[in-house]
């Protein structure tokens, strides 16, 4: 069970990270596909929140969500968006990521 509280806790931080691309796709909120997409995947992230932290404590399931979005995002924009890669910028998101991956094995103890 603890397992899959923690699929879905990361389920939702994917799920943020594709409702934060619809929302750069609906180019400030005029195209309704887009903003469609967008309502399906923050619904979708939000559920799968709320199915985590009927065990995770909410504060580390909400610094996960947030980081593996927070994350994810900037991935996104370093690849499809040609966003900025400099090595201070990549090293900050790995501390972020570092950060989700301790507060998942702390859990664990």
């Amino acid at each position: 069970m603890v397992t899959g509280v923690w699929l879905a806790l990361f389920a939702a931080g994917c799920c943020e990270i594709l409702a934060t691309t619809c929302v750069k796709f609906s180019d400030g909120f005029r195209k309704a596909k887009w903003i469609a997409g967008f309502v399906v995947t923050m619904g979708a992230s939000i559920f799968l929140m709320s199915i985590a932290v009927k065990v995770i404590p909410i504060g580390s399931a909400y610094a996960v969500w947030t980081g593996i979005g927070a994350a994810g995002t900037a991935a996104v924009g370093m690849i499809a968006f040609k966003e900025s890669k400099k090595v201070a910028r990549i090293a900050c998101l790995m501390l972020i990521l570092a950060g989700v991956i301790g507060l998942r094995l702390s859990a664990a103890g």
